[in-house]
């Protein structure tokens, strides 16, 4: 938080915020957009209309810790809700507190709206300066659908042949999934001689233990395509067309769940090299017996 004071001494006193200051302390910390609020400000004006000269005022130092601080729901490193508060809302850990009272396990759509209210009314609360075009009324946008069902059936999504049961243990850790292949980190980098004769060539024979399914885009939309899918098409929208997206986990037994998004890049469309496609796939991060981080992959989301 920012806020503008004496400009004879201190143009602009700068606060981290509470949640700001735990993104610093574990690292995470990365700012990559800045916006402009009047919410600190005082207008007044004479009877025609005219805005006094607000710069003989005296301004408050900028204001920290408010609920609006977090827009967006966040999870520590244990996977739980950072505390989130909001006007007749709050959660934390796996629990939403609605209106004074817990949330009813069962109804997951109500839990749907407080969650989409509360960041609405986060966003609102910060009075964002803006411009308006007056060539484009438009605002917010309109889905074609808001829901979608998906049956599991004895034989489906799984045939089979395919394996319907897991353990933890024998599933590909981060560091050897697919899903990250993409980045430098993650990629299979055998040492190799910097010099002499063998240069370039690797030092010994190491193994390639990365995951091989879906090496590229054309592999997953041929795989993805016999599985059941929803489209969800905009069908008004605004010029802009920013959003945010989060998705969460709904039951009766673990409460909310803040599920974790890989995001797989942005790459053509194999049918159509006109257009791109930006893959996300949305699942939980487990810890197998040897405490490595390991991603279960529940559904796989394509935006174009």
């Amino acid at each position: 938080m920012a806020g503008i004071l004496d400009s004879k001494s201190r143009i602009m006193d700068v606060v981290i915020t509470e949640q700001g200051r735990r993104q610093l302390a574990s690292g995470q910390m990365k700012i990559e957009y800045a916006t402009f609020t009047d919410l600190g400000a005082f207008y007044s004006g004479d009877e025609s209309g005219v805005i006094e000269d607000p710069t003989g005022r005296i301004y408050f130092e900028a204001a920290s810790d408010l609920p609006s601080d977090l827009i967006t729901f966040e999870t520590d490193d244990s996977g739980l809700l950072v505390p989130y508060r909001a006007d007749n809302f709050g959660a934390g850990g796996k629990n939403l507190i609605i209106s004074g009272s817990a949330r009813d396990k069962s109804d997951a759509a109500g839990a749907a709206n407080a969650i989409s209210k509360a960041i609405l009314e986060s966003w609102n609360y910060l009075q964002v300066i803006g411009t308006d075009d007056p060539l484009d009324d438009e605002q917010g946008f309109t889905l074609s659908r808001k829901t979608a069902t998906f049956s599991i059936r004895d034989n489906f999504p799984f045939g089979p042949g395919d394996v319907k049961v897991a353990v933890v243990d024998d599933i590909e850790g981060l560091s050897n999934d697919v899903r990250l292949s993409h980045l430098k980190n993650f990629k299979y980098l055998p040492p190799v001689n910097s010099a002499g004769k063998l240069a370039g060539q690797p030092i010994g024979s190491f193994p390639d233990n990365n995951e091989k399914l879906d090496a590229d885009q054309q592999h997953l939309e041929t795989r993805i395509s016999s599985l059941e899918f929803a489209d969800f098409q905009f069908v008004q929208t605004s010029i802009e067309n920013n959003f945010i997206m989060q998705v969460f986990e709904l039951s009766g037994d673990d409460g909310v769940i803040k599920l974790d998004v890989i995001d797989y890049g942005t790459k053509r469309a194999s049918n159509d090299p006109s257009k791109f496609i930006r893959t996300l796939f949305v699942g939980k991060i487990l810890q197998d017996g040897y405490s490595n981080p390991t991603f279960v992959n529940i559904f796989t989301m394509e935006i174009g």
